[in-house]
């Protein structure tokens, strides 16, 4: 008997990642990292937390993560009973997809957007409907439409988006979700980036009927190596999907840095956020000022940058930009974003202005 993989994932393929520092070291041994979006100002206390943490290298976690899910209550001020742990947030999407979703079920998918969402369907055998993103107002309208029109399973949504940095305004998120419930469509909202943004806008308190809010501790204190997410949804599917999850999914190193950082940590993130904000503002008048380049409007702590006007595609600017040791995102993997586009992340002043220097010159050899 041969055995295969199904038919319908034959041709999938996996979706595109920045932070690929590793492979780029190999090469470039001082290579700077704009194409994956950390917060570029470290916890004061994640060395003490690492250090603390290698302890628990030698033992099984808790499966049931006590420590893990009351430090997040305590921190968004929600029940830990309402607590999924994750090793990372693609994890918690694969996961949800699996666990609610059957084949040929339709789920909405704004675009452009994080690409584990669409790939997550297609490895349930969902069918995702592409619903564009580029503008709140229209993507309001037609989100609803499809509501309205389709049998819509599930609905995904991150705020803020990936690539385009803006957000959503609570209220909206709100109405999208109470459509939602009436539609009998599951909601996910992706909310990794909104801790480095504008966390007001967050529903991870709301309570909502029917949704899964997503959060993890990659991006806001900049530990992609430790994996480390968790859901948020009502107690009684939170139970269910406990019940269900792999076994010691979040390690015991994981746990116990997550819970250190966890620990007051607002006056951190609130500090942050308004570095993040002030470099963000400064490179992107920086890059304005550049022949060629047109900087997006983002509320996060990376943004689109058009460079349709230079001589050069995305894909060309970001291989060119490597070539002097900068990495920067490509954004043609994303849907409906051609290859006029690149994602910055927003780093230190000093980093900022390296990489403003060598973006002059990638442009100015290429005039």
């Amino acid at each position: 008997m041969r055995i295969t993989v199904r038919d319908d994932l034959r041709d999938l393929m996996p979706c595109e990642h920045g932070g690929r520092i590793i492979e780029a070291s190999e090469t470039m041994p001082n290579v700077l990292d704009f194409s994956a979006s950390f917060n570029p100002y470290l916890h004061p206390r994640i060395k003490s937390a690492v250090k603390e943490a290698l302890k628990g290298a030698y033992t099984y976690p808790d499966h049931t993560y006590r420590n893990f899910r009351e430090a997040v209550g305590e921190y968004l001020a929600v029940p830990s009973e309402a607590i999924v742990p994750g090793n990372g947030s693609v994890e918690l999407i694969r996961f949800c997809a699996w666990a609610l979703l059957q084949k040929g079920d339709k789920v909405i998918v704004p675009a452009p957007t994080f690409g584990e969402y669409e790939l997550a369907c297609r490895l349930s055998g969902a069918e995702p409907l592409i619903v564009p993103a580029w503008d709140e107002q229209a993507f309001k309208r037609d989100l609803l439409g499809a509501l309205a029109e389709e049998d819509v399973r599930m609905v995904f949504l991150c705020n803020p988006n990936n690539p385009t940095g803006k957000v959503l305004a609570k209220e909206t998120v709100t109405d999208i979700a109470l459509s939602c419930h009436a539609a009998n469509a599951f909601l996910v909202v992706d909310e990794v980036f909104i801790e480095l943004s504008d966390p007001r806008q967050s529903v991870a308190a709301a309570n909502l009927e029917d949704a899964l809010v997503l959060r993890s501790l990659t991006k806001s204190f900049a530990i992609p190596g430790i994996r480390a997410s968790y859901g948020i949804t009502n107690p009684k599917l939170a139970n269910a999907l406990n019940s269900i999850r792999v076994p010691w999914n979040l390690n015991s190193i994981a746990e116990v840095v997550t819970v250190a950082l966890l620990k007051d940590c607002k006056p951190y993130l609130n500090a942050s956020r308004e570095k993040i904000a002030t470099q963000r503002r400064w490179l992107a008048h920086e890059l304005r000022e550049i022949s060629g380049l047109r900087p997006l409007e983002s509320d996060a702590n990376f943004f689109m940058v058009n460079v349709a006007g230079t001589s050069l595609s995305s894909t060309d600017f970001a291989r060119e930009m490597r070539r002097n040791g900068f990495l920067v995102r490509d954004c043609q993997s994303f849907r409906l974003t051609g290859d006029d586009y690149i994602r910055i992340a927003v780093r230190t002043k000093a980093e900022n202005a390296r990489l403003l220097e060598v973006i002059k010159q990638v442009i100015s050899q290429k005039i």
